[in-house]
């Protein structure tokens, strides 16, 4: 049966059926300059005032229909501020402890990796070299740190042949996310662990088309009133090698190796919107991986899913978690570090509680101050370090503050505040080795909501070292 197609669909598919890469819709006739797409209203900076559109500040127009972001895709500052450099290095050294590697695949920015696309008079300020430098300063710092580094400066000197990103939209095509895949695969497999894993072989194929409108494209649609259309790539998909010695009704063991990370990397259930660098991670390593990324939820939210969730062992950890980041993102944030170090060690199961708690509360109302914990009288301990393990039944309760008293006057107050993708429920945070709590004593701990609670919520608290 045969099916008729949009004109500009038509002919797109067709182009992409002879080239097997990338096509796209043509424009509309009288409009081959592509100027007249877009309007003086992009470089006003009230349009990215709100929502998501501060993220997309400001749309530059670039070479063969080709946008770009000046605050993000333009950008040559990366790196760890020098502060949490110790920070990274702690981390590293806490997943070490229980036996994990951590490998990072660092996803350059679309001014890097298609600088050829861009304007000489609409560079807002990039310069590739500057740029260049500071991203192969960025990888560095990750190694000290202790993580495995995929050599990303390879891909921005030279890119790969086929389009690494797509054309007005933030996300990496399928060429892109292979070219990834390969180059941290074959940094994976020098290290001496690699021969530890469990092998097994897994083959790509061609799947569904991947029509991408694009991030870029909406924005300069929602501001404009124009868009370029969609683009079309060829998908691809990751099968396992059928191999007579697999035992169909085995219990899996527990995965080796996982992944985490943003949109990027993440599984999704329309397979248009999948980039499959799991699967050609798998292929090229040679190994099962349990992808636990996740989109929206910033550096470290899949992560932290992985963390908290019954999948993670720390008395049988992974061998390998791989961290697929965007260059912009700094680790920079010291909450993280708090939050994941007490995960990775598995929490107060793991560690002696000093003080605790069981509360029983009506539904959690905005800026009522809850005392969790209260370290006063004649049953007051030494209490100057160590981690807070919250677990709320109400697990809707994502936003709320942690106010932390001290016998000096010193109050730290820690706002939470949890993407709905990541599970609610479980809350770590160290306590704080800022030199205002230096030598002080914790005299109590209150949780303040800053989003009401939904139902009746029990509060326990544990105070572990």
């Amino acid at each position: 049966m045969n099916t008729l197609l949009p004109l500009g669909l038509a002919a797109s598919l067709a182009l992409l059926s002879l080239s097997g890469q990338a096509a796209e819709a043509p424009v509309r006739p009288g409009c081959e300059n592509l100027q007249c797409m877009v309007c003086p209203a992009l470089a006003e900076p009230q349009r990215y005032a709100e929502g998501r559109m501060k993220l997309m500040r400001q749309i530059v127009p670039g070479k063969e229909r080709w946008l770009f972001r000046s605050m993000v895709d333009l950008t040559n500052d990366f790196g760890i501020p020098a502060p949490m450099r110790p920070e990274f290095a702690r981390l590293m050294a806490a997943f070490q402890r229980q036996g994990i590697q951590v490998a990072m695949a660092i996803q350059p920015t679309r001014g890097l990796m298609h600088r050829d696309k861009l304007y000489p008079d609409q560079l807002h300020g990039f310069d590739y070299e500057r740029a260049s430098h500071n991203l192969d300063t960025y990888l560095g710092q990750l190694r000290q740190g202790g993580a495995v580094v995929a050599p990303m400066m390879q891909l921005v000197r030279q890119p790969p042949k086929d389009e690494y990103f797509f054309r007005r939209d933030h996300h990496w095509t399928p060429a892109g996310a292979e070219a990834t895949a390969r180059l941290l695969a074959d940094e994976i497999r020098r290290q001496p662990f690699y021969a530890g894993l469990t092998k097994k072989q897994y083959r790509t194929e061609p799947g569904v088309m991947v029509p991408k409108d694009g991030t870029l494209n909406l924005a300069l649609s929602y501001i404009c009133g124009n868009n370029y259309g969609f683009q079309y790539v060829r998908g691809y998909q990751t099968i396992p090698v059928a191999d007579s010695s697999d035992a169909l009704f085995d219990e899996a063991p527990d995965p080796q190796v996982i992944l985490v990370g943003d949109s990027n990397a993440a599984t999704r259930e329309d397979e248009s919107k999948q980039f499959n660098f799991d699967g050609y991670l798998k292929q090229y390593l040679g190994v099962d991986i349990l992808n636990y990324a996740l989109p929206g939820v910033g550096e470290d939210g899949s992560l932290l899913e992985y963390l908290l969730s019954a999948d993670y062992k720390p008395e049988a950890p992974p061998k390998l978690i791989v961290w697929e980041l965007p260059a912009n993102y700094r680790l920079d944030s010291p909450l993280m570090y708090r939050q994941l170090v007490p995960a990775i060690q598995g929490g107060c199961k793991a560690a002696a509680g000093v003080l605790s708690s069981k509360l029983q509360r009506p539904a959690l109302q905005v800026g009522e101050r809850i005392e969790l914990l209260s370290n006063a009288g004649s049953a007051r301990q030494s209490v100057t370090g160590g981690f807070l393990d919250i677990r709320l039944s109400d697990k809707n309760v994502r936003d709320f503050y942690i106010i932390v008293y001290y016998d000096n006057g010193a109050r730290d107050k820690v706002w939470f505040r949890r993407e709905a993708a990541v599970s609610g429920g479980q809350y770590y945070l160290e306590l704080s080795k800022a030199p205002a709590f230096a030598g002080a004593n914790l005299l109590s701990v209150f949780l303040e909501p800053t989003k009401a609670g939904t139902t009746a919520t029990e509060v326990q608290t544990r105070l572990c070292l």
